[in-house]
C-alpha cells in the first residue's frame, strides 16, 4: 500500500492512485475482520481517501484486537484521522496515549510519536513545540538511517518555519496598521 499513498507539500498522506487505494482499501475490508494489522492497514488507506469517519471506525476496531506495539501506531493513526478531519482536539489523546505507551513499551517508536505530536503542534500554531518535537523526531531518524523518514521530518520542520514566517509578516504588518 505505500507505493499509492505519498505526503503531499503540507505533509499529509494523499493518494497516489485514488482507485487504486480505493480497491486495495475495498479488498481488505472484504477479508477477515479480526486482523487487527490489516484493519490498520484499511483504516489508514480510508484517512488517506478522505474517509475520516471510516478511517475512525476501522482504526477503533484495529485497536481493540492490537497488541500494545502496534496499539502505538493506531494511535497515532486514530490521532491523524480526527487532525485531518480538523478535530484538534479528538487528536490530541490519541497522540499522547501512543506516546505513552511508546516510552513505556517500544522507545524504538517514539520518533513517530514525536513526528505526528509535533504536526498536532503545528496545526495548533504552536510551532516552538511543534519545532522542538519535529528536532528531537529527526535526531532520532538520523540514528534509524531511514531517508524517507527523514525527509518527511524535514517537510514538517520547513512547515514550521513557513508558519513561524508568516506569523512574523502578521505581526510586522499588524504594529504598521497601529
Amino acid at each position: 500500500m505505500e507505493d499509492l499513498i505519498t505526503l503531499d507539500e503540507s505533509g499529509r498522506m494523499v493518494p497516489t492512485d485514488r482507485e487504486a487505494l480505493a480497491q486495495m482499501v475495498a479488498t481488505l475490508l472484504d477479508g477477515p475482520l479480526d486482523q487487527p494489522a490489516l484493519l490498520r492497514r484499511a483504516g489508514v488507506g480510508l484517512l488517506v481517501l478522505g474517509r475520516s469517519d471510516e478511517a475512525i471506525t476501522t482504526l477503533t476496531q484495529a485497536l481493540a484486537l492490537a497488541d500494545r506495539k502496534l496499539a502505538i501506531a493506531v494511535h497515532i493513526n486514530l490521532g491523524d484521522a480526527h487532525r485531518y478531519s480538523g478535530d484538534l482536539e479528538a487528536a490530541e489523546p490519541q497522540y499522547q496515549v501512543a506516546f505513552q505507551l511508546a516510552e513505556a513499551h517500544a522507545p524504538d517508536m517514539l520518533y513517530f510519536c514525536f513526528q505526528h505530536l509535533g504536526k498536532q503542534r503545528l496545526d495548533q500554531g504552536r510551532t516552538k513545540e511543534a519545532r522542538a518535537l519535529l528536532e528531537e523526531a529527526l535526531q532520532q531518524r538520523r540514528a534509524e538511517g531511514d531517508p524517507t523518514l527523514i525527509a518527511a521530518t524535514r517537510t514538517a520542520l520547513r512547515l514550521v518555519d513557513q508558519a513561524e514566517g508568516a506569523a512574523r509578516t502578521a505581526d510586522g504588518l499588524f504594529e504598521i496598521s497601529d
